[in-house]
């Protein structure tokens, strides 16, 4: 379970899928292109969690988000 400010969301541990509440409208975000763009994450051997990981940091501040496919998702 991760807590934003727009929503509460639930992260699948084995796929990595994400469920949004009240209704558990599933959330589709597709992982960046570039892999060493960005952040580097110290478990990045992990596939799986390091995307678990990321997708946890970025939905904790969901106010942040700009991405437009994303923030439509959010909002519906």
């Amino acid at each position: 379970m991760v807590r934003g400010d727009l929503r509460t969301y639930k992260i699948h541990l084995g796929s990595a899928n994400i469920l949004m509440e009240p209704n558990d409208a599933y959330l589709c975000i597709v992982s960046g292109r570039d892999p060493h763009a960005g952040l580097f994450l110290p478990f990045e051997e992990d596939g799986r969690l390091a995307l678990i990981l990321s997708k946890a940091f970025l939905l904790a501040d969901d106010t942040a988000i700009t991405d437009p496919s994303i923030t439509r998702q959010l909002r519906a």
